[in-house]
Formats: C-alpha cells, structure tokens, sequence
C-alpha cells in the first residue's frame, strides 16, 4: 500500500511540475573538475564558487571558479578529502578535511593546519566577527570554536545524547544565535542553540518521533526551518512556539535555502527508503512540488545536498552531480500569493471529552482542511469539511498533552493550540 500511495504521488508531483515547467530546470556543469567526485561547495560573497572534492582519487583538494563555472583553478590540498569549505567575510577559506582543519589566508595559494585532533570536520559557520565554528564525526561528539578567523581553536560543547552523536547542520539567526543539529547512530539526535557565542548551549525540543536532525536555517521573517532524517520538512514558530508539519512523506531535507520571504527551496537526501532531488515553493511553504527535470534521472531519485543563490541570481545545487538551473532564479520563479496566517480559538480548552474549534471565515470558502498534530507532529487529524466557521473535535481515546490545528482554506489559514486534559 505504501509503495501506491508514493507512485500516485509521484505522478501528482509530475503533472504540477509539467504544469509549472516547459523546459528542464536544471544543466548539468560538465566544466572541469569531475563534478562527480565534489563533496561540498560554498559560494563567497563577491560570487566565487568553491568545490571541495572527494580525496580517494588524485586529486582531492579544492577547486575555485571565479567566472560562474565556465573555468576552474585548483588551490591544492592534493589528496585530501574536503568535507566542508567555509570563505570568511575577511576572504580567509577554512576547510574542513579528514582528520583537521586547514587554512590560507593568501586566496588559496598556499595552506596551513590549525586544528589536527581526531575527527572529520564536515561542518562550518563563520560569522563576521572572527567566530567560526565546527564540528562533524568520527569521535568529534561536539562543536568547536575559534575567536581569530580559525587561527585557534577550543572545544565549546560536548553532546551529551547517548551514542554516537555527530553534528550535521549549523544555523544562525537574525539576532546572531547559533544552532545546531544532530544526528546519533545509535540513539537520539538534538537540536541545540547559543545566545552567548558558544559559552554555553542549551537543547531545543524537536517534534515528532524523527530525531535526525539533517537541515537547520532561518526564515527572512524569523521562523525555523528543520529537515528530518525520513521525517519530513518542520517549521517553528517562536510567537506561538508551535512545530508545523510542512511537509512529511518519508523524506530526508538535507538543505533549506530561502530566497525573498515566500521562495523557498529544499535540498533532499536520497537513501533506500525516501526520494532524493529538489522541492521548492512558492508560497511560503503551503505546497511544493518538485524541480528535477535536469538532473541525473530526471525523477525523484538524486540526493542534492547544498543549495546556493550566485550573486548572478543563478542557482546552483550539488549531490549526486553539479548543477546550475538553466534560467535566472528571478525570471524563471515567480513568488506565489502567500497564505494569511491568523489565530483562531477552542473552548473549552483544556478539553476533555470534546471542544469546538472556532475561525472567522464563515462563508469564505467552501471548504476547508483542517488538520491536527500531536507534540511529536504525529498526525491525529487530516480531512476537508464545510467550512462553516466551527468544527467539534471529538476526543477519541487521546492521550493526555498538547495539540496543535490548522484550518486551511484558500487566502487564509487559522492555527492554535489545544490541550487535552484526561
């Protein structure tokens, strides 16, 4: 049954991109260097383009390109795997390799270590303060900090979830917080966030049974972004402090890029069970629908794993391949009308037996969909109604917690929380 619920998916996905999309949206750069062996890129401020490269095979190392991907020049480091490239506001390139940390402060012509203990270093955030921090696998459970532009180094956090917890993505807020996601091979991942650059970290509650932690970014007005490993695509909201369930099949975000306030794109990891490719919306995250054409297979079935805006407004996407989308992102995408989001209200609440949810579009719409998660985001509801301004929720052997709901119709959607008592 599972495997026919995804085909007719599929086949919905692929009429509304035939719909949206007369062309391939995506090119493959078939430019030196092999795009097949790139395992990271980064995209610096002045629109340089940089690929760090897998070091199994001559090689390895780091390839810059200044002029949009048409030529290439290698920056050496010969034969290392480079897991993660970072170019500093002052131009200094961090990288992050098997087994330390490299540096140059000389546009990439010569390197040196500055950090050399055990552990890859897959992940990196340089802030324009001369803070940078990192951390990844292989016995490195926790994060990393230097005050100078990568010079130093120290440890700043240690997880503390049983297992092997490694850090997989790093976020920062408007306000210059930091956070930090998580996964465990053999228990929980988590979510943790700074106030105070690094001094001290403090968990943040993640919703539903998916604790992988594979995405982490901030929405231009001030929300959370979280990808799930095989749980889906999470919003939070801090007004509310209330997790949104955006988009949940068995799927993997492996990265989130925001362009304006209502374009929004996710990288997805492709493994054995979930889809891999891009989706992107239109609309503040209200629907997506898929943008593959032009990748390896053209279908649901490439793990695309970053995501970046050029200063030409091209968009780039690397993971099983390197591509560049065909058009300008600002000609080819138009932003979608966005939803109103307003509150609305239950009584009795708490609730025991019953409650009625209440919003104010009577006679608005026809209908609507109402749906209803649990803390974790479980779905407990998920069905359209006659919109006649009221719905009673019966409580049908709930267990006692938190709910959240949401009333969808065309222009507007009515959310709030509700607590079930007994």
């Amino acid at each position: 049954m599972k495997k026919i619920t995804k085909y007719f998916l599929f086949l919905i996905f692929q009429i509304l991109f035939l719909q949206a999309f007369s062309q391939d949206f995506w090119e493959l750069i078939t430019t030196e260097p092999d795009s097949t062996c790139a395992r990271c890129m980064h995209i610096s401020s002045l629109g340089d383009i940089y690929l760090g490269m897998w070091g199994f095979d001559y090689p390895g190392g780091i390839y810059r390109s200044t002029d949009n991907a048409q030529t290439w020049e290698y920056l050496g480091l010969t034969e290392k795997t480079v897991y993660a490239v970072e170019v500093c506001l002052n131009g200094d390139i961090i990288t992050g390799v098997k087994n330390g940390i490299y540096k140059s402060n000389d546009s990439g012509f010569t390197w040196y270590q500055t950090y050399w203990p055990v552990g890859n270093i897959t992940n990196l955030l340089s802030l324009p303060n001369g803070y940078v921090f990192a951390g990844g696998v292989d016995n490195l459970h926790g994060i990393i900090r230097s005050k100078d532009f990568g010079e130093t180094w120290d440890t700043v956090h240690v997880f503390t979830n049983y297992g092997q917890e490694n850090l997989k993505c790093f976020a920062v807020s408007a306000e210059g917080h930091i956070w930090a996601g998580t996964y465990n091979i053999f228990g929980e991942g988590s979510i943790w966030f700074t106030t105070d650059l690094g001094e001290s970290w403090t968990q943040f509650n993640i919703p539903g049974s998916h604790t992988w932690v594979f995405a982490l970014a901030f929405h231009p007005q001030g929300d959370l972004f979280a990808g799930f490993y095989g749980g889906g695509l999470y919003r939070y909201n801090f007004t509310t402090q209330q997790w949104t369930a955006l988009y949940y099949p068995d799927i993997s975000p492996d990265d989130i890029l925001f362009i304006g306030n209502n374009k929004i794109f996710i990288g997805f990891e492709e493994n054995p069970n979930n889809w891999g490719g891009v989706l992107f919306s239109g609309d503040n995250g209200q629907n997506f629908e898929w943008i593959n054409s032009g990748l390896i297979g053209g279908g649901v079935e490439t793990s695309i794993n970053y995501l970046f805006r050029h200063t030409s407004n091209f968009l780039y996407a690397l993971g099983n391949g390197f591509y560049r989308s065909i058009d300008t992102i600002t000609t080819r995408i138009k932003e979608q009308p966005v939803y109103q989001i307003k509150q609305s209200f239950n009584y009795p609440n708490p609730f025991t037996d019953k409650t009625v949810i209440h919003w104010d579009n009577y006679g608005k719409d026809e209908y609507v969909d109402i749906v209803i998660i649990d803390a974790k985001g479980t779905n407990t509801l998920n069905e359209k109604i006659e919109n006649t301004g009221s719905y009673i929720f019966q409580n049908n052997l709930l267990k006692p917690g938190i709910f959240y709901y949401s009333i969808v119709g065309k222009n507007n959607i009515y959310s709030g929380k509700m607590i079930c008592a007994n």
